[in-house]
């Protein structure tokens, strides 16, 4: 009730201020056309010298803390070759710091003052006089480790480098309250500003952008300190300076960035703590918090802030501290008001920090192709589903080929999951990667407000944040997309070069649902779907440089939407070694197979269609055979189908090969559906005879009456069943034939040595196999 009160009562007041800024705002605006017109042309940056820099460190009564950070600096300076000065600024101390310091370290100059002029003036005075072309700001509480030198100064080879941040530790045994990786933001009105810690990114990048460099363990660019102005009397005498001039340089286009190699011990607050209450610094750094904020944001930031700030004055800051803030209301506005053009907005440089991949996209683009091994290149796959074995075709075939080509290169793996079930599946594909990332299916953002969108499903913000995460992380030679659905997420990828397979062709999926179906409303509905589902796929697979098709016709279908040479075909496969020819004592005389996944709605359709129009054909003539609908997640109109006795219907089974062993014939009756024909590549392996639809044949080698006979009439799929079962010998021939067929054109080896080569070709490298065949 009490800050509902205080939130009414200062209403007035904050419609009032807001008022003020904008009509600051708009002077402002007025007045940018005459500053740039007056500005001084500006120059290129001359190139500072990164092999010496002088160490300013402020001290004020701090004899004892200096007898600890000195005798580690100097040694750092030692071990770090250059033309280094130390310059102790000297805050009117009244120990015996000055005497102190000329008889044990008479080789570091003294800029003696005679008062304490706080932290932001007494370091304007220590960058003022000192020589070197880089200035290290260093509190005199801060413990140098032997090496933190050189990484702070080699950044600033890069001429837009205005600051170099070190990595803070704390004390064992104290909470770690800085890092040196800064950020903030508004929670209900308020200005956060915190550390945030350190991740793999830091690890694995030299530097990063933060927020702002702190003022006591940071190296800058002397004559751009001094050009800003340096730190800002406005928060004199401690606190919040340095996030004022760090994003006062980041508008002005020079960057901010922290270096983790250089770290730093910080025995916090060692000399703020002797001059003031712990409440007083809080209050301190809330008051000036709010300066910052009036003096440097946008509006975005504004108008909730003065909307819904005064909910805080009971916690962050007492009503009293609020008005006492106001007092400095003026020389804020002239601040804001005298702003130079800005030449970095405010959203780019917060979109830098808090996605860095982007800043490094934006400054480093050339990173992976400078950086990139061509005999083991760094693939990143993104993958609509877990690559693993028993669950589907398209799972299936994307683990084999990850796993060819992990022996040649190293892969990473970024994917959806469908349960946290699945996730048990990752012990499958983890000895092929170098890293995986997975995340369960959830909420995804819509992409359009059309009626039908076939892959917005896939348009999920978590699973962009982890790729941005990743990207912020480590660099890859190229992104191979599995499934078009997940080609949303190219915007995140772009210099580096992409493909996508296309496991099955999405369109003609759709059309040959079309095709079938006899309802005229769902037929003109199936229609619009279909015609939906072309544009969204066609203006995917342009984003992209290649597309990976699994079979010539699916390549045909996409020709003339596509350019002809960003087509590639890598045909699906079969593991050769894993599906062998069975015992013939296994052999079940009587058994007809089905073998599919069905979330995959053309096997649902298949079942629907042998069960009702072929199978009571079979049983007419063969009363004794038995049907066994094998896979994985089977919906209740396929379980009903079990209510037949001679119709079993498994789920998912450990191992598809008790299946195939036990068939005498295995059946394919695809009515719908494009791409892979892992069905039939199975059952060849496994050495059966098979009957399939012309549609199940597309894209293979598949020779009716020498390796499968083919019927796409329920009477001729009957008829041909029929025979395989009255006469063994003619199934067992068709099924050495079959197994000759895959040894010959669809082992996995070969294969993933083609998808090798695609990846080489892509990046312009010679490939292993293009190099034998040169050498041949």
């Amino acid at each position: 009730m009490l800050r509902l009160l205080l939130w009414l009562f200062h209403l007035p007041l904050q419609l009032l201020l807001l008022a003020s800024f904008a009509l600051t705002d708009l002077l402002r605006a007025l007045s940018l056309p005459l500053k740039r017109l007056f500005r001084a042309r500006r120059e290129p940056a001359a190139p500072v010298q990164t092999d010496a820099c002088s160490v300013v460190m402020l001290n004020w009564n701090g004899r004892r803390l200096m007898e600890e950070s000195l005798p580690p600096l100097m040694r750092a300076l030692e071990t770090c070759p250059g033309d280094h000065e130390v310059l102790v600024v000297d805050n009117g101390s009244e120990d015996d710091s000055l005497a102190w310091l000329d008889r044990e370290y008479p080789q570091v100059r003294v800029l003696a003052l005679p008062r304490n002029l706080g932290f932001s003036q007494g370091n304007n005075r220590g960058v003022e006089a000192a020589c070197r072309d880089i200035v290290v700001l260093l509190n005199n509480d801060m413990i140098v480790e032997e090496n933190f030198l050189a990484p702070l100064l080699e950044p600033f080879q890069d001429e837009q480098v205005f600051a170099v941040s070190a990595q803070i530790f704390f004390p064992p045994g104290r909470r770690r309250e800085e890092t040196g990786n800064t950020s903030s933001w508004l929670r209900r009105g308020r200005l956060e500003m915190a550390h945030n810690p350190l991740g793999r990114a830091h690890e694995n990048r030299s530097v990063l952008p933060v927020l702002w460099a702190g003022g006591g363990s940071t190296a800058f660019h002397r004559s751009r300190f001094l050009q800003l102005g340096g730190f800002s009397h406005l928060y004199s005498p401690v606190y919040v300076e340095d996030a004022d001039l760090s994003y006062r340089a980041w508008r002005r286009g020079w960057k901010v960035l922290l270096a983790s190699p250089s770290r730093v011990l910080h025995k916090h607050r060692s000399s703020s703590s002797r001059r003031f209450e712990k409440r007083q610094l809080d209050d301190i750094v809330e008051e000036r918090r709010l300066w910052y904020l009036w003096r440097n944001h946008p509006w975005s930031w504004l108008l909730p802030h003065f909307f819904l700030y005064a909910g805080h004055l009971t916690d962050a800051i007492s009503p009293t501290g609020y008005w006492k803030a106001l007092r400095k209301l003026p020389r804020v506005l002239a601040l804001r008001l005298a702003e130079p053009p800005r030449r970095w907005s405010d959203a780019r440089i917060r979109g830098w920090i808090e996605t860095p991949f982007r800043y490094l996209d934006r400054f480093h683009p050339r990173r992976a192709e400078l950086s990139r091994d061509p005999s083991r290149l760094r693939i990143l796959i993104v993958s609509a589903y877990l690559p693993h074995l028993g669950y589907h075709g398209g799972g299936g075939r994307v683990f084999q080929l990850l796993r060819q080509v992990s022996g040649r290169h190293q892969v990473s793996l970024a994917a959806f999951v469908e349960s946290d079930k699945e996730k048990a599946e990752i012990s499958q594909v983890a000895p092929h990667c170098h890293r995986i990332e997975v995340i369960r299916r959830g909420r995804y953002s819509p992409v359009s407000p059309f009626p039908y969108e076939p892959f917005e499903e896939f348009n999920c913000p978590r699973f962009r944040r982890l790729l941005e995460r990743m990207l912020a992380e480590e660099d890859f030679d190229l992104v191979h997309f599995e499934w078009t659905q997940m080609v949303q997420y190219q915007d995140l990828f772009p210099h580096t070069p992409s493909l996508v397979t296309e496991i099955e062709v999405n369109y003609m999926a759709h059309w040959t649902q079309v095709q079938v179906e006899s309802n005229p409303w769902r037929k003109l509905r199936k229609t619009y779907n279909t015609l939906q589902t072309l544009y969204r796929e066609v203006e995917m697979c342009r984003r992209v440089d290649k597309v990976i098709c699994v079979t010539d016709d699916d390549r045909d279908y996409l020709r003339g939407y596509l350019p002809g040479d960003s087509l590639e075909v890598v045909n699906t496969g079969v593991d050769t070694r894993f599906y062998t020819v069975g015992q013939e004592e296994d052999v079940d005389r009587n058994a007809v197979v089905f073998v599919g996944a069905f979330r995959h709605d053309p096997n649902i359709d298949a079942m629907h269609f042998f069960c009702r129009d072929v199978f009571p054909l079979i049983l007419r003539d063969r009363p004794n055979t038995h049907l066994y609908i094998v896979g994985s997640s089977p919906p209740a109109s396929i379980r009903k189908l079990a209510d037949h006795p001679q119709i079993t219907v498994t789920g998912f089974v450990e191992d598809l090969r008790d299946y195939y062993d036990l068939a005498q014939v295995v059946v394919v009756p695809l009515r719908t559906g494009v791409g892979i024909r892992g069905k039939v590549l199975e059952g060849w392996s496994a050495g059966k005879a098979m009957v399939a639809t012309r549609l199940a044949c597309q894209g293979i080698r598949a020779l009716h009456g020498e390796n499968i006979l083919v019927a796409d009439d329920p009477r001729d799929i009957a008829r041909w069943t029929l025979a395989l079962l009255r006469h063994p010998e003619f199934a067992r021939r068709l099924g050495r034939a079959g197994r000759a067929t895959v040894e010959e054109r669809y082992d996995w080896v070969p294969l993933g040595e083609r998808m090798s080569g695609v990846y080489s070709r892509l990046l312009g490298v010679q490939s292993e196999e293009d190099a034998k065949r040169g050498a041949a």
